[in-house]
């Protein structure tokens, strides 16, 4: 990976470049700026950041504390179902034959590692290469989506998944991803749409089908439609409600599980319900696929043209 950051990676001050990756640090050659490692990784994050100062990086112990409650999220029933991931991720994956070695950003990625590398049926040119700006997150480098540390037309995929809801300009993220893809590039994202806030100060946005649509309009439309529906977003709801009442933190974890078990499986409706018009209107989130092709923007009248919800309603 080391290789692949030094031909690919610019610096996040001045956004020159070559990087020299060491092994304690990382130096720009052409600002001198130096940059920590946090766990062993890379933080490519401006010094002038505000949000993400790189002190919160080096001032870190040996284990994210979010990583520690991994084990226990793991026996938690999820509040979602997720009716596009598997059809999508496979169609993102087709799209990429051309290209060998595809290097793919998962850009606000969490701990989605270990979902993507055990896909039995990945093909073997794709190489995945995780970012976030999460200490906890596990990832092959820190950096902000706002200022992805890449130079242009480097990457040949971009997943952003649970991203563009935290971060404050998403316009600005949907630009960079546009930059770091070649001209045939994939990107796939899922927003929330009917959710209520789940990542605290850092949950800024929400998104229907048609301005998640109008959000990545640079991009020729491969699909889009419903990652959960309006069950999921009653599951949600419920849960947030119940939480309404209680004193404590510990009392909210406990009610929110207790919602789960009693009435997470009204989220399976979304299976019956994925075909409704009403469905769209109350979409809990939602996904979009597209290729980077030059010059292409979709027009807002089309956008609007194609809603493909229940509520038609003509302002002119």
């Amino acid at each position: 990976m080391t290789e692949f950051f030094e031909r690919a990676c610019r610096c996040p001050d001045c956004r020159g470049f070559p990087l020299v990756f060491g092994a304690n640090e990382v130096c720009c050659q052409q600002c001198g700026a130096v940059f920590p490692l946090a766990f062993g990784k890379p933080v490519l994050v401006r010094h002038d950041n505000e949000i993400f100062p790189l002190t919160s990086y080096s001032d870190v112990g040996s284990v994210p504390a979010k990583l520690r409650f991994v084990g226990i999220r793991k026996v938690i029933p999820s509040p979602s179902v997720n009716l596009a991931w598997k059809r999508s991720f496979e169609a993102f994956v087709k799209l990429l034959d051309g290209f060998n070695p595809a290097y793919v950003l998962v850009v606000g990625s969490g701990r989605q590692r270990d979902r993507l590398e055990n896909v039995s049926s990945l093909p073997r040119n794709i190489r995945f290469v995780y970012a976030d700006v999460d200490v906890g997150a596990t990832v092959d480098l820190f950096c902000d989506a706002h200022e992805l540390p890449f130079k242009e037309q480097v990457f040949h995929g971009v997943i952003a998944t649970a991203l563009l809801e935290h971060v404050l300009y998403p316009e600005l993220v949907v630009a960079e991803m546009y930059r770091l893809l070649v001209n045939g590039g994939v990107v796939y994202s899922e927003v929330p749409f009917m959710q209520q806030v789940h990542e605290g100060a850092y949950d800024f946005t929400r998104y229907t089908l048609s301005g998640h649509r109008r959000l990545f309009n640079q991009f020729r439309e491969i699909s889009s439609g419903l990652v959960a529906g309006p069950a999921t977003a009653l599951v949600w709801s419920l849960e947030n409600f119940a939480s309404c009442f209680m004193p404590s933190a510990t009392l909210n974890a406990g009610v929110k599980l207790g919602v789960r078990l009693a009435l997470g499986w009204i989220k399976y409706l979304d299976y019956i319900l994925q075909g409704s018009p009403g469905a769209s209107d109350s979409a809990s989130s939602t996904y979009f696929l597209g290729r980077k092709e030059q010059g292409f923007r979709t027009p807002d009248k089309s956008i609007i043209d194609r809603y493909p919800g229940s509520k038609h309603i003509r302002h002119v």
